[in-house]
């Protein structure tokens, strides 16, 4: 598998040009080999997940080291995933696999085994992207709406009311799943892109119903159509 740098695809045209503009390769630790992967699986686990293992190689081969000032973070950061196991828990992870360059103490990003994106604050977690194409989709969608318009930023009470308002008003918004996520989502038609930004309330809510953040929904006016 090639690095990202070097075979972007599948990834948009858009992905393509934002890395091929903002990022860089920079050399990082790997982690701990195979044969010591497998010795804490078995010391915590008392099995080996040969599939996590091979999807942290393929996941390392393909990021490791890419390096760029992401929108979404608001930070320089860093690709580095590497095998950890929270013993507590029983529960493989990939840790710092979006970590910025200048990090803070507080605030993390990792990978689950399947493949999906989290990212933490302090004692709270949450789920964000179905893998990490999809986050680098957002980085990117995130640039272009730079350079639009903004036309409103909001925060609703209830984000799911206020997405069924825009569907009702607006009939040919269609979801952009690319760059979409568990709590964050892109909507766009000819004339506008709409971004719902929920991560800090799904972290304030820390696995409850109700969050005392809510969503921010930002609105920009579309020069070209988003493909």
């Amino acid at each position: 598998m090639a690095h990202v740098l070097e075979v972007a695809a599948p990834l948009s045209s858009r992905a393509r040009a934002f890395l091929a503009k903002h990022a860089r390769l920079t050399v990082v630790d790997l982690g701990p080999d195979d044969d010591m992967c497998r010795a804490a699986m078995s010391a915590a686990l008392g099995y080996l997940d040969e599939r996590a293992l091979t999807l942290l190689r393929d996941i390392q081969r393909r990021y490791s080291g890419l390096t760029y000032r992401s929108p979404f973070r608001a930070s320089e950061i860093v690709f580095e995933p590497v095998f950890e196991i929270d013993r507590d828990q029983r529960q493989i992870s990939f840790g710092y696999a979006i970590t910025d360059t200048a990090p803070d103490g507080c605030r993390y990003g990792f990978i689950r085994p399947d493949g999906t994106v989290w990212f933490g604050l302090f004692e709270a977690e949450a789920q964000v992207f179905p893998s990490l194409d999809h986050f680098l989709e957002c980085d990117s969608l995130l640039d272009h709406a730079g350079r639009q318009n903004l036309r409103s930023t909001e925060l609703p009470a209830d984000a799911t009311a206020h997405r069924q308002m825009l569907l009702d008003h607006h009939p040919n918004l269609r979801r952009l799943d690319r760059a979409s996520g568990f709590c964050v989502e892109w909507w766009t038609d000819d004339d506008q892109l709409v971004y719902f930004d929920g991560l800090d309330a799904r972290l304030a809510a820390d696995g409850h119903d109700a969050s005392s953040i809510p969503t921010v929904v930002r609105t920009w006016r579309l020069d070209e159509p988003i493909s």
